[in-house]
């Protein structure tokens, strides 16, 4: 593709390299100190009591289900990637699948509040704040408070945002974020959870460690999750690039949406006033009816022009072939907002360093793929999907 989905945005080897040198000679190569600096540095910026870094996200997501004793059923939107489901099910655990609001693609308090009525064996809820578009945080933790239930945010896409002047971090009992090559801060692989709770922090420490809290005696089954010095010092450089990473990526969607938005049947995800959305991904749902193209069939045309795109999320996590005979066939008729973003959503070409000379390109596409519906359409149904 001359235009990628998304390229990686890596601090100056040359910093990364010093980083490395200082710790390289020690043999400490994992859980050093180099990884208790950058859970610091997540503690003091985004201030939180407790930053906990791993090896990834999921494990991450699943250390944080099991040291919050999450039992039974774990609430969770089906408009987000299978990995939020999976480290429910590895638990042992059953996903209830919620619906999404139409506007802003997050989980919605009041499907949610349905969920947690309809079925008493519900423990956990794990919201996502998809793309980086933060929940409507009070009104979660406010059902989950008077439910007695945890509340572990998905926040693999979420580091840099913001609740009016509040970090994503800070809320519920535990949240995870990603430090995959495709996120806002790069460790290469890797994710952090952050929580208020000391109690919790403790076990998370230990459970990363296999469960074993230094006496060789684990009183929990943990995972081997722990976070290498070499990761932690791409991280650490990366980490420092958050606020131009955060700020350059929202102009960049800023730019899409005044492209974009003359054009019929083209609608974006709605951010609520005062937040901040660290735009992860830039995503549009196009409307085959007004706008004369189907999701599929613009994708397909914006990849013959050599731009490449996702179709986030198709199929969403209830209808893969993994969740959908035991779990997604029985809720699929409640979840209709999630089956029509499913069918709509199409995801550009996003990434920290991107030029807006890319943007302005794929903009003109789309505006010419509009222009030229019907025969594109045409020569779709000849191809086939």
């Amino acid at each position: 593709m001359d235009i990628p989905f998304n390229r990686p945005t890596l601090p100056p080897y040359a910093l990364v390299n010093k980083e490395v040198e200082a710790f390289y000679d020690t043999g400490m190569v994992t859980n050093g100190p180099g990884v208790r600096q950058f859970e610091i540095a997540i503690q003091d910026t985004l201030e939180v009591g407790n930053a906990v870094a791993v090896s990834c996200c999921t494990n991450g997501l699943m250390l944080a289900l099991r040291c919050l004793g999450s039992c039974g059923k774990v609430a969770l939107p089906s408009f987000t990637f299978f990995a939020s489901a999976h480290a429910v099910v590895w638990n042992g655990l059953e996903p209830v699948f919620v619906d999404v609001e139409p506007d802003t693609w997050n989980i919605s308090p009041a499907a949610l509040a349905r969920a947690i009525e309809k079925d008493g064996d519900i423990s956990a809820v794990m919201p996502v704040h998809i793309f980086g578009n933060p929940c409507d945080v009070d009104g979660l933790e406010a059902l989950a408070r008077s439910n007695g239930l945890s509340l572990i945010y998905d926040s693999a896409h979420a580091m840099g945002a913001k609740v009016g002047d509040r970090w994503v971090g800070c809320f519920g009992n535990a949240e995870v974020f990603s430090l995959s090559p495709t996120k806002i801060v790069v460790a290469g692989e890797g994710g952090v959870i952050t929580t208020n709770d000391g109690e919790v922090a403790e076990r998370l420490r230990a459970g990363r460690e296999y469960g074993n809290e230094g006496d060789y005696n684990p009183s929990f089954f943990g995972l081997n999750a722990r976070m290498s010095e070499f990761h932690a010092a791409i991280a650490r450089e990366s980490f420092r690039m958050l606020e131009s990473n955060v700020g350059r990526r929202n102009t960049i969607a800023e730019k899409y949406i005044e492209g974009l938005s003359r054009l019929p049947g083209i609608a974006f995800q709605t951010i609520r006033t005062g937040n901040r959305s660290t735009f992860k991904d830039f995503t549009a749902l196009i409307d085959e009816e007004r706008f004369g193209l189907s999701r599929d069939a613009l994708s397909w045309h914006l990849s013959g022009k050599g731009i490449d795109s996702r179709k986030y999320y198709y199929p969403p996590v209830h209808r893969t072939a993994a969740y959908w005979e035991r779990w997604g066939r029985k809720c699929d008729d409640s979840l209709p907002i999630t089956n029509r973003l499913s069918r709509q959503a199409l995801s550009l070409p996003i990434w920290s360093h991107m030029e807006m000379g890319l943007v302005d390109r794929i903009v003109e596409e789309i505006h010419s793929a509009q222009d030229s519906a019907e025969e594109i359409a045409s020569e779709y149904i000849k191809v086939g999907p």
